[in-house]
């Protein structure tokens, strides 16, 4: 069976410790040692789980090795997926700062075999390693009302949906995304590095998407296929409009990196993030998305609003967006440009496929106010055919093209509420904050990213790709974290991987 991307499938829905240890505290280390064993030797609670995950490498392993006998290069990626995955479960399990790593860098690829994807493996399998590392202390009220408030919201919408099995998949994968969430509340939480490493990831994993979006456009289709509309690329995801999002994101959040090494006088990573930035840009261009210019206009927009403050900062990200801008125009082929041009253009209400999203609108909306309690995840279809009998919409589509009301659709008014509360509490957050810290530009760049994905979802809805579950919750602990770090700044003498020690400079 040959692989294919699973999206495509979907789219047709639509530290130094230096301290010395007192007498006292040395008493209560030896009783620690007494009750967990002597140092280098693993717990019962580890030894089980390094168990646990030999068995798992062992069946994935012997599950790849089956697999690759069929011979084919399509049967061997399935193999490297699945034993890919198996690894990525023991580590989560042992290490789930190195778990949420994972996650991050591995959902933008998603695979389908043997009628599921290797997203929700990936995703349900890590969640399930790692959900007892969840500390409640450690998640905010309003993030864990909010989070909860979804999840609950999609379980009952499920009571009465027309397809209960395909309403029960979508409230499963908000509560896999919100408990991730939560755990990387838990555990990241004193790592001040980790909301930097996580923007490098999300960033290189951008770039690698980018690349298959670059080689779709020019008829090479190894591994992700042949994109769905025509010449426009969607690289691993389900479709361009998703793919353009994603980008769009990616492409907020380095331009907030570079602001961040300018005024850190990091010339290196300035120009490493400089070089990505255009690169996502011409990204974003070549897939001639609309909803892809509007993520990443309204994100840039966002970001200057968010650090209207900060005098200097605002100064920078001006004359960045200035530059950038017309890197990324210059280094746009002029065919792809005047086909943008065209396409806004005739952005008037006219077009047959905007005279059906606005109709679809309606629809959803009216739907939304008629079922409080919702349709559940993936039922809007049968409202549809059953309810809806207009001139302009042309087949059930999977969603409602506008993401606030799919959301309450999908999860009823309890569950809009709540993902209304992920989103709007950061950007409040960022906004209200009057730190001058670096750590605050880097939230306001998480918060920026949240507000381009919910201005392209004000004429479209991409939560169908799981990935975008996983992207929405990231953004959302970005922010929290780095609102965090700028609230308690690392003590004085503190050596950290960004600090003037650690580089061996002398502190300014």
């Amino acid at each position: 069976m040959a692989i294919v991307p699973a999206r495509s499938v979907r789219a047709a829905r639509g530290r130094t410790h230096g301290a010395a240890v007192g007498g006292a505290d040395k008493l209560a280390l030896m009783a620690t040692r007494a009750r967990t064993g002597p140092a280098g030797i693993l717990t019962r609670q580890e030894l089980l789980q390094l168990l646990a995950g030999m068995a798992t490498i062992a069946m994935a392993a012997a599950v790849g090795l089956a697999t690759v006998k069929l011979g084919s290069f399509q049967h061997q990626l399935k193999a490297l997926v699945i034993v890919v995955a198996g690894v990525a479960v023991v580590v989560a399990a042992l290490r789930p700062d190195r778990g949420l790593v994972i996650l991050i860098a591995l959902i933008p690829f998603e695979f389908g075999f043997y009628g599921t994807n290797s997203d929700q493996v990936l995703l349900y399998a890590l969640t399930l390693v790692m959900a007892w590392r969840i500390r409640a202390s450690a998640v905010p009220t309003w993030v864990g009302a909010g989070g909860l408030a979804l999840v609950l919201g999609s379980f009952v919408a499920s009571i009465g949906a027309h397809d209960h099995s395909l309403a029960l998949e979508g409230a499963v994968n908000w509560l896999a995304a919100v408990l991730a969430l939560f755990v990387a509340l838990s555990v990241l939480r004193r790592r001040r590095e980790a909301s930097r490493r996580m923007i490098d990831i999300f960033t290189g994993a951008a770039a690698i998407v980018v690349v298959f979006a670059f080689l779709q456009k020019a008829g090479v289709y190894a591994i992700v296929g042949a994109p769905l509309e025509g010449g426009a690329p969607s690289s691993f995801f389900a479709y361009y409009t998703v793919y353009a999002g994603y980008v769009a994101m990616a492409a907020t959040l380095a331009t907030g990196e570079i602001l961040i090494a300018l005024e850190r006088r990091q010339a290196g990573r300035a120009s490493v993030y400089g070089l990505a930035l255009v690169f996502l840009l011409t990204g974003v261009a070549v897939s001639t998305s609309r909803g892809g210019l509007v993520a990443l206009g309204a994100g840039w927009l966002m970001l200057l609003t968010l650090n209207l403050r900060r005098g200097p900062v605002l100064a920078r990200a001006v004359a960045i967006l200035a530059i950038f801008l017309a890197a990324g125009y210059i280094a746009t082929p002029a065919s792809t440009i005047a086909t943008i041009e065209h396409r806004i253009a005739l952005s008037n209400g006219t077009l047959g496929g905007d005279r059906e999203r606005f109709a679809l609108q309606s629809a959803g909306a009216r739907a939304l106010s008629e079922f409080p309690f919702g349709l559940g995840y993936g039922n809007f279809s049968f409202y549809l055919s059953a309810d809806v009998h207009s001139a302009d919409i042309h087949k059930a589509f999977f969603h409602a093209h506008e993401t606030p009301v799919q959301i309450g659709l999908d999860a009823g008014w309890l569950g809009l509420a709540g993902f209304l509360t992920l989103f709007a509490m950061p950007i409040v957050l960022v906004f209200a904050r009057r730190g001058r810290g670096l750590d605050t530009v880097r939230a306001s760049a998480f918060a920026a990213s949240l507000g381009g994905l919910m201005a392209q979802g004000l004429y479209d809805y991409l939560f169908y790709d799981l990935a975008f579950l996983v992207f929405f919750v990231a953004m959302v602990w970005g922010a929290v974290h780095s609102l965090d770090l700028d609230a308690h700044p690392a003590p004085a003498g503190e050596v950290t991987p960004r600090s003037p020690a650690a580089r061996g400079a002398a502190p300014r």
